[in-house]
């Protein structure tokens, strides 16, 4: 009886102060005024509550769809990777703790893969680049034949191609529960559209290879030279999408000067334009032109439209005439010159070439100590009834894969998904903003517009199976711009292309017949 007592007593004391203090919150204003001796009392301004969207992570980068209950734990997951990679990709030991930041975010996104899934990666390394092509595919052919299945294969884009043509790639679209969801960020919009030979998809790549960031194409351009020159802002162009063919054409016209006296053009004079003759190639892509595409007669690909139209004549035909000026420095194929050591010396107006070469780490210390600002715009539009801007991706980037015979075809696709969001947030960043995006300029007063430009040249890579499937068909894309710098009409030279092409795509279409399973 006495503890009940106290127990009321108790409950009473506890709500009158509770009526006390929930007069003292909502007492107005007047009251508080009063209190305080005729003094205003402060107002208190609360900050609105932010519902944070559980479909992002505290950096803002979208999360994985992957369902949590996907795990296999104590997996091993054996990756065939492409051992000349030209830039760090694979396998990180360990962390270089700041000294590295692209092989740090490499170390980390191996480890979250590891930890998300509960498993172990392991790395076979195979050389499999342009050189080693036929190896690598005889690698695998091999291993197919004696059993041994890879989980993945990591390998260079025109030998993963091939490894399709043989056969050797399991359908992505026909993985019973896969994982891949390619409608997220870390796969690039043009890459379903492109990559697709008929319903099937042999290869993706995107955030999961740091290579495809290091390969885009654009331009640069000598901010020094081109206030001395007077010229007008190529950014402010880009914005107006009068950035073209003709308005880079017209800039470099008149700028070469024979500054060692010479009396010929030499790699020691001023240009208006440099580059290496396989970088050109981005002028073809980024006006839109496709090499291969899907055949509309029951075969599976066929030679664009494109590639024999008048607008490659007429593309032809300006790069032609522009290159006979005497304003472009082209290092030509045997060139021994290094790529554009031309424009890295500050002897030229505007170069093409890929990112990299001015990322701090990877750049092969091009433009690493220049003592003059460069900025960079994407590849200029055919015309200016181009809607966009078009990215073309250098050839030594990584395609992934899931080799056919894979042991669980549907957790290799889940490990490629999860490396493809862990890029996403971890590699991409280290590389994008970090390495590259920001050390454009690095003392200017125009780092936005190269972030700005740089977002732009990223948002608009794209693909093309003709570039994939060169060794099969004899080089398809690099046969307009020689002609260009041969100074021959490709209304003859595409021409006299024509019956050998149709020659190569009859055997690659027989074999991805084959590999289709018709």
């Amino acid at each position: 009886m006495k503890i009940t007592k106290i127990i009321s007593l108790f409950c009473a004391l506890v709500m009158v102060l509770s009526l006390f203090a929930s007069c003292a919150e909502t007492g107005t204003e007047a009251e508080t005024t009063e209190a305080i001796a005729g003094t205003e009392a402060p107002i208190v301004e609360t900050e609105p509550e932010v519902t944070k969207d559980p479909n992002y992570d505290d950096d803002g980068y979208l999360k994985s769809k992957l369902p949590d209950d996907v795990k296999y734990t104590g997996e091993k997951i054996s990756i065939l990777c492409w051992e000349d990679v030209e830039r760090p990709e694979f396998e990180v030991l360990e962390s270089e703790t700041g000294l590295d930041l692209v092989k740090d975010a490499i170390y980390e996104r191996n480890i979250a893969t590891e930890a998300r899934l509960g498993v172990t990666l392991e790395w076979t390394e195979q050389a499999g680049d342009s050189n080693d092509l036929k190896a690598f595919v005889n690698y695998v052919q091999n291993a197919f034949n004696a059993g041994t299945y890879y989980d993945i294969i990591a390998t260079y884009s025109r030998t993963a191609a091939s490894l399709s043509a043989s056969g050797l790639l399991e359908d992505l679209n026909d993985v019973e529960d896969s994982h891949l969801d390619l409608d997220m960020p870390w796969w690039p919009e043009a890459m379903l559209e492109t990559c697709s030979i008929k319903d099937s998809l042999f290869f993706v790549s995107g955030d999961i290879s740091t290579n495809l960031l290091h390969m885009m194409y654009a331009i640069y351009y000598n901010m020094d030279m081109l206030k001395d020159l007077g010229l007008d802002d190529p950014v402010k162009m880009v914005d107006e999408k009068t950035w073209t063919i003709d308005a880079l054409i017209k800039m470099t016209t008149d700028v070469y000067l024979d500054l060692d006296s010479s009396q010929d053009r030499s790699d020691n004079d001023r240009y208006g334009f440099c580059s290496n003759y396989f970088h050109l190639e981005a002028f073809y892509s980024g006006s839109g032109m496709k090499l291969l595409e899907p055949a509309t007669d029951g075969k599976v690909l066929k030679i664009s439209d494109d590639y024999l139209s008048q607008k490659t004549i007429d593309l032809v035909d300006k790069l032609g005439s522009w290159f006979k000026l005497g304003d472009t420095f082209i290092n030509p194929p045997g060139g021994k010159l290094p790529n554009d050591l031309v424009f890295a010396e500050g002897r030229a107006l505007f170069t093409q070439n890929r990112v990299y070469v001015a990322d701090a780490q990877y750049g092969g210390g091009k433009l690493r100590n220049a003592d003059w600002e460069y900025g960079i715009i994407p590849n200029p539009l055919y015309d200016a009834d181009q809607e966009d801007y078009i990215t073309l991706i250098g050839n030594p980037f990584t395609l992934w894969c899931v080799m056919r015979g894979a042991r669980n075809a549907s957790m290799s696709t889940a490990v490629m998904e999860v490396m493809g969001s862990e890029g996403y947030r971890k590699t991409s960043p280290a590389l994008f903003e970090n390495n590259m995006k920001y050390r454009y300029t690095p003392d200017s007063s125009n780092k936005g517009d190269g972030a700005r430009m740089f977002d732009i040249i990223r948002e608009n890579i794209s693909f093309d199976l003709g570039r994939f499937f060169a060794a099969e068909m004899n080089y398809i894309s690099e046969k307009p711009l020689r002609a260009a710098l041969d100074g021959a009409s490709w209304s003859t030279a595409g021409k006299q292309q024509t019956n050998a092409l149709k020659k190569n795509l009859a055997d690659l279409n027989k074999g991805l017949a084959n590999a289709l399973g018709e």
